[in-house]
């Protein structure tokens, strides 16, 4: 472990290109425990934990466009050059972000189970993010994620994602849930015209996942899992990565 400008970095491996794994809003770097095993027998991979979660500093305020610089940051730290950049839920955003301001650096991008652009959701579900988290406490906030947890998560899921979610910063969950509508990922995705990839849980239709952005290749969704199919069924998920990544 090391850290870079209050960043707790995870850093290991090495061969073929690297890779860079995003965690979600009110998760940790640990998510990624057995996709940073599997990859790191033949490559190097990172992450990390975003400022304002795990043990990373928080920030005065918190944005897509700070969390964006964060990862220019660590990579450039690292002396990475060209790199897969993984990101789960929220990050999302943050590979669209990162993919439209520096798509020279990246070799491919991959989407799991992630957001992809809700700036056309209708009004009332963006005032619905900018409004409805406001005064979180620590009690409504188990209560959201217990919630997206779901009757799919594994136990051990369970007690992994509320014991990180209790550890984030209340005003990073609430002020980067209100950008989700605000933030034009299409466009800035369309930047990048290298490989994109979409790996979901088995899940109903949703218009903001990433799995709908233009230029985005759809893989087979894995079955039984929470929206944290990285916990859930990590196998599963590194064959998954293992079929995109080169």
């Amino acid at each position: 472990m090391t850290r870079i400008d209050g960043l707790h970095v995870s850093d290991g491996g090495s061969g073929g290109v690297p890779v860079v794994f995003l965690h979600g809003l009110g998760s940790d770097a640990s998510c990624w425990d057995a996709q940073l095993t599997h990859f790191r027998a033949t490559r190097r991979a990172v992450a990390y934990d975003a400022r304002g979660h795990g043990q990373s500093d928080r920030a005065r305020e918190y944005t897509i466009a700070g969390l964006t610089e964060d990862l220019d940051r660590v990579v450039t730290a690292l002396g990475i050059g060209r790199f897969w950049l993984v990101g789960h839920s929220f990050s999302g955003l943050i590979v669209s972000s990162y993919a439209g301001q520096h798509p020279e650096k990246l070799a491919g991008l991959v989407y799991v189970d992630a957001v992809g652009d809700a700036s056309g959701a209708p009004a009332e579900v963006k005032e619905y993010f900018r409004k409805h988290d406001e005064g979180m406490t620590p009690e409504r906030l188990q209560e959201a994620y217990e919630k997206m947890l779901g009757p799919k998560a594994k136990p051990e899921t369970r007690r992994r994602i509320l014991a990180s979610a209790a550890r984030l910063d209340l005003p990073a969950f609430a002020s980067l849930r209100g950008q989700m509508g605000d933030f034009h990922a299409a466009d800035a995705v369309a930047r990048f015209p290298g490989p994109k990839f979409a790996i979901e849980a088995e899940a109903p239709p949703n218009p903001v996942t990433a799995s709908r952005l233009p230029g985005v290749q759809n893989r087979p969704p894995i079955p039984g899992v929470s929206h944290w199919l990285m916990l859930d069924d990590p196998a599963a998920l590194n064959a998954a990565l293992d079929e995109v990544i080169k």
